[in-house]
């Protein structure tokens, strides 16, 4: 099914699968990115989910372990929950106008260009979730376990501040970062992007 926003901008060609407003707490078109960036962390749980201490803070062929590769995610999603609400307040006395669905869409053309992300395995499409608060971590290793809560949190956190963010507010308002300023769609679909790219790096790619 195509998914079309009222505007008329059509994500199936980035979300396959996805499904709008099951939750309520975040708006329609962040709650769209917000959902893959949770998938995309339940992914990386399930997949770590067997690791030991040693497997876990064991360097690979890259130089980087599994910890290093996770901590710098919670790092990322930290600073970024960190700075949306100094950035929302900012960009309130600087941007005026609401931006249309085609700017979102080269917003995300613009990060696909620079991460150029390899195609996700068929079973992360198949993984169903819709509030951080879901997300299971299934690793019994203590030390896995603690940094995978961690990272819960940070996102149980960002998803509190995007749910306070209106539908109004998530087509008028940007984010700013270093790698520039980005729709808070486009931001949300930045996180996923780089945190895939640093797994796939270190994790999919090293051995």
């Amino acid at each position: 099914m195509t998914l079309v926003l009222k505007k008329g901008f059509a994500l199936e060609k980035y979300f396959p699968l996805s499904k709008m407003n099951e939750t309520g707490m975040v708006t329609e078109i962040l709650e769209i990115f917000w959902k893959e960036k949770l998938r995309f962390a339940q992914y990386c749980f399930d997949e770590l989910a067997p690791f030991d201490a040693k497997a876990f803070t064991e360097k690979k062929t890259s130089g980087k372990s599994a910890e290093w590769t996770l901590q710098q995610m919670i790092s990322y999603d930290r600073n970024f929950s960190f700075f949306l609400p100094l950035s929302l307040r900012i960009s309130g006395f600087f941007f005026f106008t609401a931006f249309k669905d085609q700017d979102i869409e080269k917003d995300l053309e613009a990060i696909r260009d620079r991460y150029t992300p390899p195609a996700f395995p068929t079973h992360f499409w198949e993984i169903q979730i819709s509030k951080a608060t879901d997300l299971k971590i299934k690793a019994t290793d203590p030390q896995v376990k603690e940094q995978c809560e961690s990272w819960k949190e940070v996102l149980i956190r960002l998803e509190s501040k995007l749910s306070g963010i209106s539908e109004r507010d998530a087509y008028r308002k940007r984010y700013t970062s270093l790698t520039g300023i980005h729709t808070i769609s486009g931001a949300i679909n930045n996180s996923t992007e780089f945190c895939h790219y640093l797994w796939n790096l270190y994790m999919v790619n090293s051995i």
